[in-house]
């Protein structure tokens, strides 16, 4: 708060001092003003129209820096006026002109200064209509940059002897300028420098105010994106959240067994009183124990890999997809001579599971849906492909599959994603096929385990 406060106080002070220099400008710069007659005397004694050129030219920035500042002094003072901030920027315009036009006509009176009332309304009118076009209304340094290219621009109509009949350009040194160049027959000269200076500066004002709109809108635009980046962000991350709650509730579900099985176990070593029977019943509690335990060490754990035989993962697979459906044929083909592989178990079981829940769910035009897992290997991998007769997946969705939330079959999208990132941490590879109308391959390849790779454990 006290940074902003001291903010706001800088810009004023800054404002109040450009004032007070708009007040000194005329009296320090009588010796430039001087030589501005000095340029005019030479143009009639030489009869050369450059120096009545370089005269309009030093005339037209002098007066051009003037209303800058002036400008700029109103702008930094009425944007921190506190009884202005619940005007609209159309007001804060408004009151803008009409202080700019009373400090002008207070200045003319006390200073002595020659003033073109007539031109500065023309110059603030059009910075008004250019910042109305850029969308950049009282935008500090779009305003200034505009402005200054509108202020020079509109000087230069002083000296133009074709005006003249309008009431423009009535000041004492653009009056001596159009005198000297009817002197010396150099009015078209006057009139060719001042509209090559009037026309360009005013379409190159028009530009920049262009740019600054485009400029708006495209930071308007990154600014939208950024926020849909950020939403899109927290939302993948409440996905991830809510994916690793179910798989909580899956190791919870998974936990039942054996902790069923240490209660019963525990209930009949309070009933027998065979020593045979409470070593058998022993191992086999030890045995559920460290079952648990590797599945708890497996979720927390996601780096940990454990050697996994076929067999057993086949045996996990099906314990969790209980099939319901009658008219689902459901089958799974694999050599029992496979070797075992190499994998997080609780996590790329949850994957694989995951897999096969899509096909499951996937819609079928045929009176029974068929998923056959079929397990084979090469040299390094232990290959699974499931294979669905399911309507499959559109050519233009296959590039979408991987995203977070994206889905075809109206679930919550995280599934794939999900087996995906499962796989390629486990060291594995998955990539899926889909041909429209016949059904879906899904291709998952985990590493066999070898000397090399058992010492991940």
């Amino acid at each position: 708060m006290l940074k902003k406060r001291y903010h706001i106080n800088l810009n004023s002070m800054f404002g109040y001092m450009l004032m007070i220099v708009v007040t000194i400008i005329p009296f320090i710069s009588k010796s430039y003003l001087f030589s501005i007659i000095v340029w005019i005397r030479e143009a009639i004694n030489s009869g050369d129209s450059g120096n009545l050129v370089l005269a309009s030219a030093s005339t037209n920035t002098f007066f051009t820096i003037y209303n800058i500042l002036l400008y700029i002094s109103i702008l930094l003072i009425i944007g921190q006026m506190k009884a202005l901030k619940s005007y609209s920027d159309v007001k804060k315009r408004v009151v803008l002109i009409l202080l700019f036009l009373f400090i002008k006509a207070i200045f003319h009176r006390w200073l002595m200064l020659p003033w073109e009332p007539l031109n500065d309304v023309l110059a603030l009118f059009l910075i008004t209509l250019l910042m109305k076009i850029s969308k950049e209304q009282m935008v500090f340094i779009s305003n200034i940059i505009v402005s200054v290219q509108v202020f020079f621009a509109i000087q230069w109509i002083n000296i133009m002897p074709i005006l003249s009949n309008f009431r423009i350009g009535v000041n004492d040194i653009s009056v001596s300028i159009k005198i000297v160049a009817l002197y010396l027959e150099s009015e078209s000269i006057l009139n060719t420098v001042g509209i090559a200076f009037l026309i360009p500066l005013i379409f190159s004002s028009m530009m920049t105010a262009l740019l600054y709109r485009f400029h708006h809108r495209n930071m308007v635009i990154v600014e939208e994106n950024y926020q849909k980046a950020r939403a899109l962000e927290s939302m993948q991350a409440k996905v991830m959240e809510n994916r690793i709650y179910q798989e909580i509730n899956a190791l919870a579900h998974d936990l039942k067994t054996p902790l069923v099985t240490i209660r019963g176990l525990n209930s009949l070593l309070l009933l027998s009183k065979d020593l045979d029977k409470l070593s058998a019943y022993s191992e086999r509690i030890e045995s559920a124990v460290e079952k648990m335990s590797e599945m708890i060490s497996s979720f927390l754990y996601g780096k940990s890999r454990q050697v996994l035989d076929i067999p057993v993962l086949i045996n996990y697979i099906r314990s969790q997809i209980p099939i319901e459906d009658e008219s689902l044929q459901f089958i799974i083909e694999y050599k029992e001579s496979l070797p075992p592989i190499i994998v997080n178990k609780i996590r790329v079981s949850r994957a694989i599971i995951n897999l096969i829940e899509n096909a499951i769910i996937a819609e079928c035009t045929e009176p029974e849906k068929r998923i056959l897992i079929k397990i084979e290997k090469d040299e390094f991998n232990i290959i699974f492909k499931i294979i669905d007769n399911g309507i499959g997946i559109p050519s233009n969705e296959l590039e979408h599959i991987w995203k977070i939330g994206h889905s075809t079959n109206n679930t919550s999208g995280l599934g794939l994603p999900f087996a995906k990132q499962t796989i390629e941490e486990n060291n594995g590879t998955i990539s899926l096929e889909s041909k429209y109308g016949i059904g879906t391959t899904v291709t998952v390849k985990l590493p066999i385990a070898n000397e090399e790779n058992r010492g991940e454990e």
